[in-house]
């Protein structure tokens, strides 16, 4: 779904917005909305253990980020999340080595795990991404679940812009809320399952 798209619900409540400042709106909405909640979940990536290599990344389609890192199994077994600097710690000179049994993401490009693996194995891990900042589009499963959500969060933040015909801080703060609202509603659907329907998404290019 390309973030133009959302121009037909964002355009009445922001008359005399150009259509190019209404899709930067729609993008950043996007990423936030996809950033707080998660919503943007592929299929599970299975990735190759190298001896003696902890530092492994996942395939993200064109125009989107890694978010996070929501789980990392190997040979059925959950890793356990650690923050980098205490993964660091239990790497140390790297002269242990064995069967991953942690793991610590440290940016949005790449994962890492401890100890130092001591053989070839596969990792199954899941995550969610984000749009990246020159995309301009989302999936479909994503933007129509969410349609009114990112639209809001379009709204609010043109209304919030000073200085336009369509500047309205009153109504920017009602959208928020709504926008805030949907976040919510978000986050509770990708903890508990409320959706009516799968939220992953399969692998396409979006730019």
């Amino acid at each position: 779904m390309k973030f133009v798209d959302f121009a037909q619900i964002v355009r009445p409540e922001c008359h005399g917005a150009p259509d190019f400042i209404i899709e930067r709106a729609v993008r950043d909405s996007a990423i936030d909305f996809c950033k707080r909640t998660g919503v943007y979940i592929p299929e599970p990536e299975e990735v190759s253990v190298i001896k003696g290599i902890n530092e492994y990344e996942v395939s993200i389609p064109s125009g989107t980020e890694l978010n996070y890192i929501t789980d990392v199994f190997a040979n059925n077994l959950k890793l356990q999340p650690v923050s980098y600097p205490r993964l660091l710690e239990m790497v140390g000179d790297g002269a242990t080595q064995g069967a991953p049994s942690f793991y610590s993401q440290r940016d949005n490009a790449a994962f890492y795990v401890a100890p130092i693996p001591d053989a070839t194995d596969t990792l199954r891990v899941l995550y969610s991404l984000k749009p990246s900042p020159t995309s301009s589009s989302i999936p479909d499963t994503v933007g129509r679940e969410n349609r009114e959500a990112i639209a809001q969060g379009a709204i609010y933040r043109l209304q919030m812009m000073p200085g336009q015909a369509f500047t309205n801080p009153s109504a920017a703060s009602n959208n928020k809320m709504l926008f805030e609202r949907e976040v919510g509603r978000a986050l509770r659907q990708v903890k508990y399952g409320f959706s009516g329907g799968s939220l992953k998404v399969r692998y396409r290019q979006f730019i």
